[in-house]
């Protein structure tokens, strides 16, 4: 474990997230419609290494959320999660997240895609792809809100523009868990991303838990601010104890 999952006592495994040329031999496969419960799950709280490539994604939203080059039909996408017009006759939509498509679309077009779907995507305990020298991308934590307010708090320690330091933007969650936080990776200041907001994907996950996902750049200035932030202080167990 990790000076960090130490210090928050975190109770589910840290999870790294990267890229790989085809799904790993001993890692565990997806077979159900949604990926979050057979990848990030599964890894999470069981340690098993999980991966899965194009072939073994069925979910839509997936294939933009875990970089597999994008949401085949954002046009769709977006009168699905719509309100459609009075009258319509589109067998798409009826979900009304978003008052009209042209609102949906433009949340989005400001997800970035990635990958062609040649490739695959693994979750390895941190620790584990860490030892292996893996070139990761994406740290995934799961925790209750008193363990996000932690990490959200940490992230911004040595944050030396103004604004948050943790987002929480729209999307699948799978979109929340990699191509958001990836892309978050690319800027000189990173935010941290809250995710597990998908409804539909929120039956898959502790009622009380949400994921903290950051680029793999934000997760080692964190470990490395441990000892120096408030989670250093002596009083901080005590901290935690009366929070929980």
């Amino acid at each position: 474990m990790s000076r960090l999952t130490d210090a928050i006592k975190l109770s589910t495994r840290p999870v790294a997230i990267y890229r790989t040329d085809s799904i790993p031999a001993d890692a565990s496969v997806p077979s159900a419609h949604c990926s979050i419960p057979s990848l990030l799950m599964k890894c999470a709280r069981t340690g098993v290494k999980c991966a899965a490539d194009k072939e073994h994604v069925y979910c839509h939203g997936a294939l933009s959320g875990f970089g597999f080059g994008g949401i085949p039909d954002k046009e769709r996408s977006a009168c699905n999660l719509s309100v459609l017009p009075e009258g319509s006759d589109s067998k798409h939509g009826g979900k009304a997240h978003f008052m009209c498509p042209d609102i949906a679309r433009m949340q989005l077009d400001g997800i970035k895609d990635y990958g062609d779907g040649n490739d695959a995507i693994v979750f390895q305990d941190l620790g584990e792809a860490m030892a292996e020298g893996r070139d990761i991308e994406v740290v995934v934590f799961i925790a209750d809100p008193t363990r996000i307010s932690a990490l959200a708090l940490l992230a911004g320690f040595d944050k030396k523009t103004p604004g948050a330091a943790m987002i929480a933007p729209y999307g699948h969650a799978c979109q929340q868990v990699y191509a958001i936080p990836r892309a978050e990776g690319e800027s000189d200041d990173p935010h941290a991303v809250l995710g597990m907001t998908d409804l539909y994907a929120r039956r898959f996950i502790d009622h009380d838990k949400f994921t903290f996902s950051v680029p793999y750049k934000l997760y080692l200035r964190m470990e490395q601010n441990v000892d120096r932030s408030f989670l250093g202080k002596d009083s901080w167990p005590d901290t935690l104890g009366k929070c929980i």
